[in-house]
């Protein structure tokens, strides 16, 4: 197929053109559980329109003409992943269906309403589909239903919403062909890297370290992006004054406390720990929890009685430390893990009740995490008698964010608060290996749970798949036994 653009690289290449640039000269691929969540969906959205001329699976030359020739057949009324070719574009359509004389062209997202990316991504499909002289009746997007409950029985009937958007991108369509004349020359061989300044429209972006890296006429060590919250903003402010480094901010820039210890360490080169931290930490009750919970975010419900992108946990590791001279290893890791068992969340605030007792601080890295994922839980129907010993295990937490913000700094965290930067200040740690089959992160962890629900996953891969996230999700409480470890040991220097 001779085509140099398609829908997706028009709808990157409007938002940012050197974001393309980069997507078609020097791509990054990084894994993505919203490919599997996608995936998913595309798979349920077949069994909801019912049995059609699947071409998902061709990516050949042949493809053009078997779509084609399947609209030429009046024995298929449904067509899934047609594709089309104008003005060097290739367009797959997710669903196509026959009304009378005309198709009915559907554009699936995940997501629980229509965006303005949906609305350019369909404009592009039916621009093309309409000079090739195909009679399309009306451009539809189809979305998540957000109060979609499914029932366990495996039917989907009611979990999108269509939307038809015909109206709504009427004046979009005369805008395609300077969409893509504007394009095509980033596909080029030799084409140039765009000069585009950073933006809100650089959010989430695989390309944000290479664009920075280029802000600058010398290189950074510390650079000022590198402050919570406010450090894109002041680099920005600060780019024209030719101050890149955080050492050379002026202090007075620099407003909140936080931020300029964060600069004095780098400066002096040290390490910061608060008295009032050690203290904190030393006047804690015994026993002691660290506890960490791991949730899906799942698209479409695959757990009974839950919605479209619901937070559900499936996972918890906890680390119980009774007394300072006891020492800890991942083996002393106290789990749960399930997938889609029915009632697994009965059996998960069971278990968490049983495991954490009725005293003794739970200490969790952003702790608001792990209490709106039980909360969640303890208010399903079948839950709702644990609903009171939830309430009080609530109650004890302690976020150990919030603590470290407040006390601790090292600068090989480089600025960020997330425990797997803070470990790497400490001499013992568990380090994160996502190489193979193992887990570094928690959008893994999501991927992972979603390659154990496939059907066509075997035993012994979902055996080795529950071994790395309990081991994944232990390192993460072990990994907070090991900061206070490091924290109160310092109290005596």
């Amino acid at each position: 197929m001779d085509h140099k653009l398609t829908k997706s690289k028009i709808t990157t290449g409007i938002e940012c053109h050197k974001r393309l640039w980069f997507d078609i000269h020097c791509r990054i691929k990084k894994n993505n559980f919203n490919f599997e969540r996608g995936n998913v969906f595309g798979e349920k959205i077949k069994a909801i329109y019912g049995k059609g001329y699947d071409l998902t699976t061709r990516h050949d030359c042949e493809i053009i003409k078997l779509t084609q020739d399947a609209m030429n057949d009046p024995n298929v009324n449904i067509i899934y992943e047609g594709a089309f070719l104008y003005s060097q574009t290739l367009v797959r359509t997710d669903v196509l269906i026959r009304m009378g004389k005309e198709w009915k062209l559907i554009e699936v997202k995940s997501s629980a309403s229509v965006q303005e990316r949906h609305l350019k991504d369909i404009t592009v499909q039916y621009y093309i589909l309409k000079n090739l002289n195909l009679p399309i009746g009306n451009a539809t997007i189809a979305y998540l239903n957000k109060d979609f409950i499914y029932k366990g029985d495996d039917n989907y009937k009611n979990i999108i919403i269509e939307e038809d958007v015909k109206s709504k991108i009427d004046d979009l369509i005369t805008m395609v062909p300077q969409w893509i004349n504007d394009i095509l020359p980033l596909t080029e061989k030799k084409a140039p890297e765009p000069l585009v300044k950073m933006g809100d429209h650089c959010k989430g972006c695989n390309y944000i370290e290479r664009c920075e890296s280029k802000i600058y006429d010398t290189k950074v060590e510390i650079p000022i992006s590198i402050i919570p919250f406010l450090g894109k903003k002041l680099q920005n402010e600060w780019v024209d004054k030719k101050i890149y480094d955080l050492r050379d901010l002026p202090e007075s820039a620099l407003k909140n406390p936080q931020h300029l210890q964060i600069q004095k360490c780098h400066k002096e080169e040290i390490e910061w720990i608060s008295t009032e931290l050690i203290h904190q930490i030393d006047n804690y009750s015994w026993p002691r929890y660290f506890f960490d919970v791991e949730t899906i975010m799942q698209c479409v419900p695959l757990i009974k009685n839950s919605k479209p992108n619901d937070q559900f946990p499936f996972q918890f590791s906890l680390h119980k430390w009774e007394s300072q001279n006891q020492i800890l290893t991942l083996e002393d890791s106290q789990s749960f893990l399930e997938f889609t068992e029915e009632n697994m969340e009965r059996r998960f605030l069971l278990s968490l009740i049983e495991k954490l007792g009725d005293e003794g601080p739970i200490f969790a890295h952003n702790s608001s995490t792990e209490i709106k994922a039980i909360e969640y839980l303890s208010k399903k129907p079948n839950c709702l008698d644990l609903k009171p010993s939830i309430d009080k295990i609530i109650l004890r937490f302690i976020d150990t964010l919030k603590m470290m913000k407040s006390g601790f700094y090292n600068i090989a965290m480089e600025g960020s608060y997330s425990l797997k930067d803070i470990i790497k200040a400490l001499p013992v740690k568990e380090e994160y290996n996502g190489e193979g089959e193992r887990i570094g992160d928690g959008g893994t962890a999501m991927i992972k749970w979603f390659e154990y629900t496939k059907t066509i996953t075997n035993n012994d891969q979902k055996r080795v798949i529950e071994e790395n996230l309990v081991k994944y999700c232990a390192q993460d409480t072990l990994n907070l036994y090991h900061l206070f470890n490091y924290i109160t040991s310092k109290k005596n220097n």
